[in-house]
């Protein structure tokens, strides 16, 4: 593909800006969007000076889990709790 760039991911964040946080508390539930990353890589449109629009790849802190790689929001609560 045209215009990926290959970029180092930085570390993910320990917790996210809520004080008491029970998910940022847990370590065995990795993030299913970023793959516990705590970073994804989506593509974003440029258009160039032809008007052709054209696929940038971007490195964005992941939304779901606000970089911290632990799944906020699990579509159903882990056996046990």
């Amino acid at each position: 593909m045209r215009g990926i760039r290959r970029m180092r991911m930085r570390p993910t964040r320990q917790r996210c800006v809520l004080t008491d946080c029970e998910w940022c508390a847990r370590q065995d539930l990795t993030c299913r969007f970023c793959e516990g990353s705590g970073w994804w890589r989506p593509e974003q449109p440029r258009r160039d000076g032809n008007g052709v629009i054209d696929w940038v790849r971007v490195e964005e802190t992941c939304r779901m889990c606000a970089g911290t790689g632990k799944e906020h929001n699990p579509l159903k609560q882990p056996s046990g709790t």
